[in-house]
């Protein structure tokens, strides 16, 4: 099945707030204690109170800024759980210390690969797009990928603006490369509900996504 062989790629959790100042002693108590508990070696202070960066490396990051949060796991060895485990009490520290009382809109980056026993630009090309090689001889130079976006309006039931990207993965000819961006338009109050939106992105991909995918490729053969 497409769902079980998922390869997580990369994750990036985005909070935007009121832009505020935060005293450098807070920001310095929070390097403490996030440093050694989620392996954040690197320290910056940011210029005239932009705020600071703690990363690993440049895989790896918590940034810190007057008006939003982001975090980083980009490549990741982490599974999409565990990503969870870890940006979630680190959101909770980061609003304990700066007392944000909310978080005007919530912003989500989940990065897949998805592996095949063949390559899939000719996949994508015949099954997806259904475009001939006569089609693409017309451009007269090789055709390295072929990608699609699809983008999704938010509903008054489900107030998300969704984007889904799906293209070879030119690293690797064999790899599927899915990216869904998430934008959360309401504000959050709790912890809970920035768990559950991430939750949420996470199951369109695997369900939504991933069954859309098997429509179109099992039309020709079997997964």
């Amino acid at each position: 099945m497409l769902v079980e062989n998922l390869i997580p790629h990369g994750f990036v959790a985005q909070l935007h707030c009121p832009p505020q100042a935060t005293p450098e002693r807070a920001l310095k108590e929070l390097y403490l204690i996030l440093s050694g508990r989620f392996r954040y070696p690197q320290f910056e202070l940011l210029h005239a109170g932009q705020g600071a960066v703690l990363k690993e490396g440049e895989q790896r990051s918590c940034e810190i800024y007057p008006d939003h949060l982001v975090i980083k796991e980009q490549p990741t060895q982490l599974n999409f759980d565990e990503f969870l485990e870890q940006v979630v009490p680190i959101v909770q520290e980061v609003r304990n210390h700066i007392g944000q009382p909310i978080w005007i809109f919530q912003q989500s980056i989940l990065r897949y690969l998805l592996p095949f026993d063949t390559p899939v630009m000719p996949m994508l090309q015949q099954h997806f797009f259904k475009i001939g090689d006569s089609d693409l001889e017309k451009f007269k130079r090789p055709v390295l990928g072929l990608c699609a976006r699809i983008e999704f309006p938010p509903l008054p039931e489900e107030p998300t603006q969704v984007q889904l990207r799906i293209e070879p993965y030119f690293r690797e000819p064999k790899m599927l490369f899915l990216e869904l961006s998430s934008r959360y338009l309401q504000p959050i109050q709790q912890i809970s509900e920035f768990e559950q939106r991430l939750r949420g992105s996470y199951e369109f991909l695997k369900d939504r996504a991933c069954g859309f995918l098997r429509g179109i490729f099992s039309r020709n053969q079997e997964f």
